[in-house]
């Protein structure tokens, strides 16, 4: 596993453990809902989620989180209602412990905060980095969207969301990629053939 899971160590892991409970979710399940207190903690153990947030009337996808990652840990930080509502899009096993529990194993090993401060930073990172790339050449970014196995995004409108630039340059990259061979279009959904090759437009 990646992510949060990845960063602190086997004692850690096992205290997380002992203090949550390992729960499963189904598919289309909600972790978090914008706007509201949970005040739990979560880390994805096999679950893939999404990350979107209101925009006028619909959703905005902003991200993906698989196996190993945290999720609430901002409210958590920050003390504030989420931000985002995270959805699974694949269900599974996910560790859910109370903040107040997830806080009392922090203050007992400097690893594990450390381990959080680094997600949140580079989490805060990349949402700078997607904003001042949003005018970057699309077709590199699209691949390397479709190239995420289990969670990547299969709708042109959730690509456009996810990366902040219009349907019609989705529809323009997806066009090279259908004409290379590497994905296809079934049923109104994008269906990699080739990952190999996608790799390849996702330098």
């Amino acid at each position: 596993m990646d992510g949060f899971w990845s960063l602190i160590d086997g004692g850690e892991r096992r205290e997380l453990c002992r203090a949550g409970r390992i729960r499963v979710f189904p598919d289309a399940a909600r972790l978090c809902v914008e706007g509201r207190r949970s005040e739990t903690v979560m880390v994805l153990l096999d679950a893939h989620v999404r990350v979107s947030r209101r925009a006028g009337g619909g959703a905005k996808w902003l991200a993906w989180r698989g196996p190993g990652d945290i999720i609430g840990e901002m409210s958590l930080v920050l003390n504030t209602p989420h931000s985002a509502t995270v959805a699974t899009v694949r269900g599974g096993r996910v560790l859910v412990l109370s903040q107040e529990a997830f806080d009392a194993v922090a203050r007992r090993h400097d690893g594990l905060q450390r381990a959080l401060l680094r997600v949140t930073a580079e989490r805060l990172r990349s949402a700078d980095d997607e904003r001042s790339a949003a005018e970057e050449n699309v077709l590199p970014r699209v691949a390397r969207l479709l190239s995420n196995p289990g969670a990547a995004p299969r709708f042109q409108h959730e690509i456009a969301d996810l990366l902040g630039v219009s349907r019609a340059s989705v529809v323009r990259a997806l066009s090279r990629l259908r004409a290379s061979g590497v994905v296809a279009t079934r049923h109104g959904s994008i269906v990699v053939l080739d990952p190999a090759g996608l790799g390849r437009f996702a330098p």
